[in-house]
């Protein structure tokens, strides 16, 4: 009897969750919108923090043993419309880097998941 591949093995295990964190955490660091937010943080650090997450909700073979997340964002003041770019973001690279539509879709529901715990009451408009 064979198992299906989790959602971290099909897109290529910890090369791959590497691989494609790496340009979504480069890619919010250098973003116009939401870049500011990171300005000064360390990159290395939430690389792998955003590994380590990934790899937990996608069947990887660890865990998110990083700061409790919703204090750690509640002080940075994050509005929705800062999280959803970093969603659509992470979507650009998702696709760029071939990651499966059904992969993308949970990784991205996972992560949407998160919205009440990250975000501050402020709100954008639409």
């Amino acid at each position: 009897m064979t198992t299906d591949p989790t959602d971290y093995e099909r897109i290529g295990g910890e090369a791959g969750l590497r691989r494609v964190v790496g340009r979504f955490v480069d890619r919010f660091f250098a973003d116009f919108i939401i870049g500011f937010l990171f300005a000064g943080k360390d990159r290395d650090r939430i690389v792998k923090n955003e590994a380590a997450l990934a790899a937990a909700h996608l069947g990887g073979p660890r865990a998110y043993l990083g700061r409790p997340i919703g204090p750690l964002h509640q002080a940075l003041k994050i509005n929705k419309g800062h999280f959803r770019r970093r969603h659509a973001i992470l979507r650009q690279v998702l696709a760029e880097e071939g990651v499966p539509p059904d992969v993308v879709d949970r990784w991205i529901a996972t992560e949407q998941a998160l919205e009440p715990t990250i975000t501050t009451s402020i709100d954008c408009v639409d």
